[in-house]
């Protein structure tokens, strides 16, 4: 379930932050957030950053988006083992996507 950040600076109808907490197999968690930003111009768009703890004992921590410093002259077997941002070891593309997805349906014009 996606719940949206209480934000009291805008409208309850158009959030500007959501999450989502997946529980895994093993127990863990990880959380999905996605903001809206505003750039230059008034130009959106949406951050996302991953949280993962081992339990729900335990304290989120931030997940990199960063790869693995020798990714590119890693073979595609050894990226997808080893040089993919901690983030994108944690959640997939589809998970970040349903994120995002639901932030912008919420906010469109």
């Amino acid at each position: 379930m996606l719940k949206p950040f209480k934000d009291r600076s805008r409208s309850a109808s158009k959030p500007t932050k959501l999450s989502q907490i997946i529980q895994r197999e093993d127990g863990s968690e990880v959380k999905i957030v996605a903001q809206l930003c505003f750039g230059l111009g008034l130009a959106r768009s949406i951050d996302v950053y991953v949280h993962r703890r081992n339990s729900h004992q335990d304290n989120w921590i931030l997940c990199s988006d960063r790869p693995h410093p020798n990714w590119r002259s890693m073979s595609v077997n050894d990226y997808i083992n080893h040089g993919r941002s901690q983030m994108l070891q944690a959640v997939s593309a589809g998970e970040i996507l349903k994120v995002t997805s639901a932030l912008t349906s919420c906010n469109t014009l």
